[in-house]
């Protein structure tokens, strides 16, 4: 009986390939989503970052935009009434933004509205969702405290 060598294990480009595709392809269901409510990919992301009040100058960083860009788009979302924003009593120099109920359920609806990835997730055992979400808090924690 020959005997068979143990599968090679692909290597990390194998892996960030496999990456980015998945990364592009929910990037467009999350579009999807949001355009669907009538928001922009930015306007949806930065709605789904406000789970708790977050600094202006903090959700520009997450959004990897400058600070007049962040304002605008916290203007347009003002007006709609999704999110707000509160002078910090901390330090009154910062502006801290805040969902509003309506803005707070708009995220939940951009989420829902994820109907790919939902899919793609289900297919999943709950064991297997278990592992995935264990080794992406493992890559993020560390991706995070290599930047710092």
């Amino acid at each position: 009986m020959p005997h068979s060598s143990p599968p090679v294990a692909p290597t990390a480009v194998d892996v960030m390939a496999t990456l980015t595709d998945f990364c592009r392809v929910y990037q467009q269901d999350f579009l999807t989503a949001a355009q669907g409510l009538d928001l922009t990919y930015s306007q949806a992301k930065l709605v789904c970052l406000l789970a708790e009040p977050r600094a202006m100058r903090e959700l520009a960083e997450a959004l990897s935009c400058d600070a007049s860009n962040i304002t605008l788009l916290i203007d347009r979302l003002e007006q709609r009434g999704l999110v707000e924003r509160h002078t910090d009593q901390a330090d009154r120099r910062v502006k801290k933004v805040v969902a509003t109920p309506a803005g707070t359920a708009l995220a939940q609806q951009v989420r829902d509205g994820m109907h790919g990835v939902h899919a793609a997730l289900e297919t999943l055992t709950p064991t297997r969702r278990r592992t995935l979400q264990s080794i992406l808090e493992q890559l993020n924690s560390h991706m995070i405290t290599s930047q710092d």
